[in-house]
């Protein structure tokens, strides 16, 4: 009775560490060459969350916690569908360029017609 209860206990402990770690595990920071991390904004299977300002590296934060696909959408059919309720619950990541080549990522969801800001870690939940 004790070899079970004890394997039980094992078992249970190994179980809530898994799930513990499996969301920490998904956030990778990667050291990548300065001049790709741009590129990496279209190109990389997980979503860009941020990145060091480097001239030879950079490292790179990355949300690796589900599926994202890179799109471009006509600004008119975004407004309709926007303003129609259509893309309720709808995330998205919003590259902005700057006047002096610098880059904001905004990381936001649709709630109804309203658009609001979330954390880049909630943009798998």
């Amino acid at each position: 009775m004790k070899k079970m209860m004890a394997g039980l206990c094992l078992v249970w402990l190994c179980l809530s560490q898994g799930t513990a770690q499996g969301a920490e595990d998904c956030i990778k920071t990667i050291n990548q060459g300065a001049s790709t991390v741009k590129l990496g904004l279209y190109e990389q299977g997980c979503m860009s969350m941020g990145w060091s300002g480097g001239v030879i590296t950079s490292d790179v934060k990355y949300n690796c916690c589900g599926p994202s696909a890179t799109i471009r959408i006509n600004a008119l059919d975004w407004e309709r569908l926007r303003t129609g309720g259509k893309l309720d619950g709808f995330r998205y990541q919003k590259v902005d360029i700057g006047d002096n080549g610098s880059y904001t990522l905004y990381f936001r969801k649709v709630v109804g017609t309203d658009i609001t800001n979330i954390p880049p870690e909630d943009f798998f939940k």
